[in-house]
């Protein structure tokens, strides 16, 4: 083993006195952590710093699993939550290393970042992975996936809820108005307006 390598291994067991396995260039805590494996592996790389290529992997269970590398000047930090990799890179500059952010501020500046991946990092990435023997296709711990749709599914949008229909209005007979009228005073009948002649009080049929 490299003996900066070694000397970083001796460390982590001696201060956080927990089970470590060495695996290529990269250490892996054997059991899971409380809290956020990310936070983990940034920290064995800062007590690692002066092996790289180092590597680093924790979990939390199986929706929270995180490795790092640190190739000097380049970190990158990834996590598997939900099933979902996600990939972000820092430039320490000035010959800073990463124990002189953890150990101060328990992260790397957002400042340092370089860039960040969802499930397509670029192949310099890949390769600085490679140097600390770890594929990101291949998490460190295992890591729960989502349920796969069955075949012949199609997701559909959920329809919108339909308004309750408006109460129809009663249907009304229409209201006929009675014709108007006259009382013939000859006949004695009433009869319709329009069987009277114009200026005279009798009908038709008495005239």
């Amino acid at each position: 083993m490299d003996p900066d390598l070694a000397d970083a291994v001796e460390q982590v067991r001696s201060q956080r006195r927990v089970a470590v396995a060495v695996e290529d260039r990269t250490i892996r805590l054997l059991e899971p952590v409380t809290g956020d494996p990310g936070s983990a592996v940034l920290r064995l790389l800062g007590l690692a710093q002066a092996a790289s290529p180092v590597g680093a992997a924790a979990t939390a269970g199986p929706d929270r699993v995180a490795a790092g590398v640190w190739r000097s000047p380049d970190l990158y930090l990834a996590r598997w939550t939900g099933g979902k990799r996600w990939v972000v890179g820092y430039r320490l500059t000035d010959g800073a290393r990463p124990n002189d952010y953890v150990r101060m501020e328990g992260r790397i500046p957002s400042r340092l970042e370089t860039g960040n991946w969802y499930d397509d990092e670029p192949e310099a990435v890949q390769e600085a992975f490679l140097d600390a023997g770890l594929l990101l296709e291949e998490p460190p711990f295992e890591v729960s996936r989502p349920a796969p749709r069955p075949s012949g599914q199609v997701a559909r949008p959920a329809a919108p809820p339909r308004s309750a229909p408006r109460p129809s209005k009663p249907l009304t007979a229409p209201v006929r108005r009675p014709a108007a009228t006259r009382l013939c005073p000859e006949c004695r009948m009433s009869k319709a307006a329009g069987q009277y002649v114009a200026g005279s009080d009798l009908c038709v049929d008495c005239r």
